[in-house]
Formats: structure tokens, C-alpha cells, sequence
């Protein structure tokens, strides 16, 4: 336990360290950080699949995720179309793979090519998300209430420790009175009371987020009957994707038969350990941004 919260202190200390670099010199220093999750994320999944991928799937694989992250970052900041460029390094990386089933066809199965498609999409595909999260364009309808990229970043990024943080004490502490399962089959220690305390976590998280970004940001409460319900509703769904995608990891880890990802957090494990619900919570985040974008 010891081992574990210091272990988590030191990821805080990363996060706020980069996040302060974003907001003070440049938003091209938080892609540096999600630069390295991409890395040694590519690296703890292609180390975990060992033989199930051939050595130029890896090449490729790997080769997609130095390309895409920062390509991908300098093209949203300086031109807006990040996303093309993910699509276009996402389908350059699809038909090499698929290339390889003429010009490697021996050691090439489909099997392999599935595992190499895996190995791209998590955690690269996912992580160019929190890229674009992290140059999102200004609003000048939403500017006054300073919903940018600044605070989609702490939403991410609080909303989903706190969920986990909840759901592991809620489970650690009641497990014995509300023993039932949440997914038995994937991940045997995670129980349903759990995952309501991750839920009311991802709220609390929200709530908090709300009452210290507007009173040290944005100066006051604003219709604060229509943002805090947003607010809420944002970090409940944070919580609901940070807990699949707590399964989702449980669930390889399970197929490649490992209990960790990595080593490089000990008491956590590796950075994919660390990232699994934060994956998925960017999704979510990033999704409802957009739409609040979109519609005002």
C-alpha cells in the first residue's frame, strides 16, 4: 500500500509538472508526456503478445507510434486537421500490415495481423485523442467560461484517478458486506460496490473540478444550475468509460496471461497499468467537448 501511494504521488507530480509546462510555455510539452505514454505503452503491448506478432509487425507497429503522435500534435496546433492526419497515418500503418501477407506470407497469419492491429489501436489510436484534446481550438462563445483545452486536460486527468481511487477504497473496505462480482470472468477482484464508488468518485472528482477551475480561472459561478450539471454528467460518464476501460485491460493482461503490464510504476505496474481507464475516459471527455464546440 505504501509502495502503491508513493508510486501514484510521483505520477500526480508528472502530471501537474507537464500540465504546469501546457499552460506556462507551450501546449507542445503536455504532447511530450503523452508522446512517452504512446512508447512504452507500444512497448509493454508488443512485449506482452511476444511471438503472436512477427518482427516487421512490430517494426511497423512501433514505427506508427513514433510517427503519429507528433506529426498528429503539430498539424492540429498549426492547421486544425489532427484528425485527418490520424486517419491517414492509422490506414499508411493497415495496408502495411497487410502488405506483409504478400511479402512476408510464410511467417504472416491473420491472427498476427489482428494482434499487430490491436497493439496500434492500444494505446497510439487512442492516446491521438488526448493529443487533440490538448490543442483544442477556442470557442469565442465558451471563452468567458474558459472550456478549452485546459480544462478537458483536468477532466481527464481527475475525474479518472478519483474514480479509481474511490472504486479501489469502496472495494477495499466494503467488499466483505457486498461481495458480488462486477465481471468475475475478466477481473475476479473487482466487485460491483466498487464500481458504484467509482462512479461516485468520477461525480465527486467533477463537482471539486467545477467549484476550484471557476473560482481561480474563470472568476465566478456562472449558470451555475446549467454547468454544474454538466459538470457532474461529465464525470459520471468519465467514470462509467474509466471503469471499462479497467476491463478492457484486465482482459488482455488475462488472454496474454500477465498480472502486470510493466514495472516502471511499482504497485501499479507498467504505464498501460496506470493509463487503461484514462484511455477510455478521453474518449468520453473528448466527445461531450466536442459537442459543447459544436452546438454553441
Amino acid at each position: 500500500m505504501k509502495i502503491r501511494l508513493i508510486s501514484g504521488s510521483c505520477y500526480i507530480a508528472l502530471l501537474a509538472g507537464f500540465y504546469c509546462l501546457k499552460i506556462f510555455v507551450h501546449d507542445y510539452c503536455f504532447d511530450a508526456l503523452i508522446y512517452f505514454f504512446a512508447l512504452m505503452g507500444t512497448f509493454e503491448m508488443l512485449r506482452a503478445v511476444k511471438d503472436k506478432t512477427t518482427r516487421a509487425e512490430k517494426a511497423i507497429v512501433f514505427a506508427y507510434s513514433i510517427v503519429c503522435i507528433p506529426v498528429c500534435a503539430v498539424c492540429e496546433a498549426r492547421y486544425g486537421n489532427g484528425m485527418q492526419v490520424i486517419g491517414i497515418c492509422t490506414f499508411v500503418m493497415a495496408v502495411a500490415l497487410l502488405s506483409l501477407l504478400v511479402a512476408k506470407h510464410e511467417e504472416t497469419t491473420l491472427e498476427n495481423l489482428g494482434v499487430s492491429l490491436l497493439s496500434a489501436v492500444y494505446p497510439t489510436l487512442l492516446l491521438s485523442l488526448l493529443v487533440l484534446a490538448n490543442h483544442l481550438p477556442v470557442n469565442p462563445k465558451l471563452d468567458f467560461f474558459a472550456l478549452d483545452s485546459r480544462l478537458m486536460i483536468l477532466f481527464i486527468f481527475i475525474v479518472s484517478p478519483c474514480a479509481d481511487s474511490i472504486a479501489y477504497v469502496f472495494g477495499r473496505f466494503l467488499k466483505k458486506y457486498f461481495p458480488k462480482k462486477m465481471a468475475p470472468n475478466i477481473s475476479p477482484n473487482k466487485t460491483v460496490i466498487g464500481g458504484i464508488g467509482g462512479l461516485v468518485g468520477g461525480m465527486l472528482g467533477a463537482v471539486a473540478l467545477y467549484f476550484i477551475y471557476n473560482a481561480t480561472v474563470v472568476g465566478e459561478f456562472i449558470d451555475m444550475q446549467i454547468w454544474l450539471p454538466v459538470y457532474i454528467g461529465v464525470g459520471l460518464l468519465g467514470a462509467i468509460t474509466t471503469a471499462f476501460g479497467d476491463l478492457v485491460e484486465s482482459c488482455i493482461k488475462r488472454k496474454v496471461d500477465l498480472k502486470d503490464m510493466g514495472k516502471i510504476m511499482p504497485g501499479h505496474g507498467g504505464v498501460l497499468d496506470r493509463i487503461d481507464g484514462t484511455l477510455f475516459a478521453t474518449i468520453a471527455v473528448y466527445t461531450v467537448f466536442t459537442l459543447i464546440h459544436t452546438l454553441y
